[in-house]
């Protein structure tokens, strides 16, 4: 859905004031995917404040857990539509006097059913289908997509003379006969578009990361009580987390869009 344009706005050369967070929110530009996970990570920051205020009581029992889970998700819903509203009412696709109102209509009717299909997918995760949680799969799905179509996009700019994706136009350069200094350190260091040079660097920035995350050192542990018995504990030298950084980033698109 990140790849599929909305049907009905009209192009805008402004720029983007979400482009540095979309990464974290799953979110792309005048696509299914504009409001990505905002309205779910909005929703669970309000009901994750009204009971640590207490102004809710939220018990074990699994009953209360159900209905936290349904007001949360209603949560998701309302501001999904609000959002949505909010979106085309304040121009962001084109001034509603221009668009009309039955393509106004039909631009809130695609966003809001691309983030239904999201929360359902979320709470498909949630209840134990898939790997880990839906906030974090969306999101590293969302930054796999990019990279594989920032190195595999067939499609072209500037009337067709230049690839958008960096090993496809690198590809194109040797396989046209264009094997020289110049085609070859465009594809690497082209600064408009994407280059093998971003491509490598991502690559050995998640080996990095990766090798980082999973280095522990093993502590041994002796039990005063029994000596034969010796245990290890385990450190880890990343202890990190996505939450705060998603919660921020929601923050700052919501200041950004009412704003």
């Amino acid at each position: 859905m990140s790849q599929i344009p909305l049907f009905g706005i009209m192009i805008s050369n402004t720029v983007d004031p979400l482009y540095w967070t979309r990464a974290i929110l799953a979110s792309n530009r005048g696509t299914l995917m504009e409001l990505g996970i905002s309205p779910i990570v909005t929703s669970s920051l309000i009901m994750q404040l009204l009971a640590g205020a207490k102004i809710i009581e939220v018990g074990n029992s699994p009953r209360e857990q159900a209905m936290y889970d349904g007001v949360q998700r209603l949560f998701g819903i309302l501001f999904t539509v609000g959002q949505a509203v909010f979106y085309v009412m304040t121009g962001m696709y084109g001034a509603p006097s221009n668009l009309g109102a039955g393509v106004c209509l039909i631009i809130i009717v695609q966003l809001v059913a691309a983030s239904l299909v999201v929360l359902l997918l979320d709470e498909l995760l949630q209840m134990g289908y898939g790997l880990g949680s839906g906030i974090s799969l969306f999101i590293a799905t969302n930054v796999c997509e990019n990279i594989v179509w920032k190195a595999l996009s067939i499609n072209t700019v500037n009337n067709g003379r230049r690839i958008e994706g960096a090993f496809i136009a690198l590809v194109s350069s040797v396989l046209t006969g264009n094997i020289g200094f110049r085609p070859i350190a465009d594809a690497f260091f082209r600064s408009d578009l994407p280059n093998i040079y971003n491509l490598f660097a991502t690559a050995f920035m998640f080996a990095i990361i990766i090798y980082l995350q999973g280095f522990r050192v093993e502590i041994p542990i002796k039990s005063i009580r029994v000596h034969s018995q010796v245990n290890t504990y385990s450190i880890k030298l990343f202890y990190t987390s996505n939450t705060p950084i998603i919660l921020q980033s929601a923050l700052l698109s919501n200041f950004f869009v009412f704003s």
